[in-house]
């Protein structure tokens, strides 16, 4: 699989520390969620079938709690 990455892309996360890889994770992770609440509040608001809106819930509420558990261990990681 990393023959499919650019060596620029390779190099920048093989020097990132888990710190940093982590903090970019959850920064990918919110606006990912973000977007999804976005749509599926956009196709609540089309009326349209509830298949679609539970396809999305599918991938949504998987990666709510993922944000979750990332927010949870950062702020636990501040605390003295």
């Amino acid at each position: 699989m990393t023959g499919l990455l650019p060596q620029v892309a390779r190099d920048t996360i093989e020097s990132q520390s888990a710190y940093s890889a982590s903090e970019s994770f959850g920064l990918v992770a919110l606006v990912l969620l973000v977007v999804l609440l976005l749509e599926q509040e956009a196709l609540r608001a089309m009326r349209t079938g509830p298949d679609r809106a539970k396809a999305l819930s599918a991938f949504v509420v998987p990666l709510l709690l993922a944000v979750m558990l990332t927010v949870t261990l950062r702020i636990t990681a501040l605390l003295p």
